[in-house]
């Protein structure tokens, strides 16, 4: 299946499942080359550091969460961080970045920042977060659990949530509304850009948008012909 987008998605979400609160909030794409990426959920939670409990979090311990992740994921998954809205720290870097790039996952949303920005972009895996800034998470963080209801950017994702990420942003839609909801995001930016060409050729949008019986009619004759933008009608 091609690849909806997340203002589609947010558009029937609230039209078809009567749900307001399904995009990302203050995030962007870290390249935009590397703007567009869809798969299930894999949460981390982060929570404000506690001192004593740092040490069993190092990376020096094979034990550490961050180990457990890295484990645990897999190639496809869409690594979704809950980093409490942090902008002065980096919750990955380009280390743990080249790490999730190798497993192959889809790619990474968080509401925080990240370490190494030209490196990570450079791997060419796929982030959206809130920017980038040096210090390591670390200095005010620690990672509590995987796996389990987070808020990342104000919206509630649980663990295999279709996560569908572009140069808009990045909609959360509920996994038992994906198999119905995927498809028909799809048709419809389809039928949009069928419309968008209509428009673009001189048309007015009385009739198009929304469509009317006929222009239906004639989208379908479209779709049937291949989707030749030379001949619309």
């Amino acid at each position: 299946m091609s690849m909806a987008t997340s203002a589609t998605l947010t558009t029937l979400l609230l039209k078809e499942a009567g749900l307001r609160n399904t995009a990302v909030r203050g995030v962007a794409p870290l390249d935009p080359a590397h703007a567009r990426f869809t798969g299930p959920a894999f949460t981390v939670r982060y929570l404000p550091l506690r001192e004593d409990l740092l040490p069993a979090q190092s990376l020096s311990n094979p034990n550490a969460t961050m180990h457990q992740l890295l484990d645990r994921i897999r190639p496809g998954d869409v690594l979704v961080m809950d980093g409490r809205g942090h902008d002065d720290n980096g919750l990955i870097g380009d280390i743990i970045a080249a790490r999730l790039h190798a497993i192959g996952v889809a790619g990474v949303v968080m509401d925080g920042r990240v370490r190494d920005g030209a490196e990570i972009s450079g791997l060419g895996l796929a982030v959206q977060c809130r920017g980038v800034s040096p210090p390591p998470s670390f200095v005010n963080l620690m990672i509590a659990d995987v796996q389990l209801p987070i808020a990342c950017g104000g919206v509630t994702v649980q663990p295999g949530d279709q996560v569908v990420a572009d140069a808009d942003g990045v909609a959360v839609v509920p996994a038992h509304l994906w198999a119905r909801l995927g498809p028909q995001a799809v048709e419809q930016d389809r039928v949009e850009r069928y419309i968008r060409l209509r428009v673009a050729a001189g048309e007015k949008l009385a009739g198009l948008y929304p469509p009317n019986a006929a222009s239906t009619a004639a989208y379908h004759a479209w779709v049937a012909r291949g989707e030749p933008p030379d001949r619309l009608t």
